[in-house]
Formats: structure tokens, C-alpha cells, sequence
């Protein structure tokens, strides 16, 4: 009997942790706040900050990433952005 609560609060806990895990990736939207080098600081509305890579060879771009833009970017677990574009705030 012990074994069996053992092997579920084991369970539970290996979900816990991966739902937290998830939690962390996803699309990101925000205003670049730093560029340097292949790593892209973006504020969230929020207030939270989210430092992103950009792999010259493996992230698509679109528009200009640079402090003062205001982007998307879909982002992996670790950290690495599938691809990131800069949004038009003008409407």
C-alpha cells in the first residue's frame, strides 16, 4: 500500500513539474528592451522580462528587432525563438 502512495506523489510531482515547464514557453509579446548579440531581452505587459535567442541561421525574422519595437515571438522551453517579428503599433 505504501508503495502504491509513493508511485503517485512521484506522479504528481513529475506533473507538477512539467506543467511548469510548458508554462514557460509559448508565443511571447512585448517591447524589446535589449539586443546583444543573438539574445533579445523583451518586456511583457506585465512588467515581466523574458530574455529570448535568436539564431541568425535558425530564427525566422521579420521587421526590424531593436530596442523600442514591440514584437511576437514564438519560444521553446529553453529559450530559443522559432520565429519573432516586429508588430505595426500604428493602428
Amino acid at each position: 500500500m505504501r508503495s502504491k502512495w509513493t508511485m503517485l506523489v512521484a506522479a504528481l510531482v513529475f506533473a507538477w513539474v512539467g506543467a511548469a515547464a510548458a508554462a514557460d514557453k509559448g508565443n511571447v509579446m512585448g517591447e524589446v528592451t535589449k539586443v546583444e548579440g543573438e539574445m533579445v531581452t523583451i518586456k511583457m505587459a506585465d512588467g515581466a522580462s523574458k530574455t529570448v535567442h535568436v539564431d541568425p541561421k535558425g530564427t525566422k525574422k521579420e521587421g526590424d528587432i531593436k530596442p523600442g519595437a514591440h514584437v511576437e515571438a514564438d519560444v521553446t522551453s529553453s529559450g530559443h525563438a522559432n520565429w519573432i517579428k516586429a508588430m505595426d503599433m500604428k493602428k
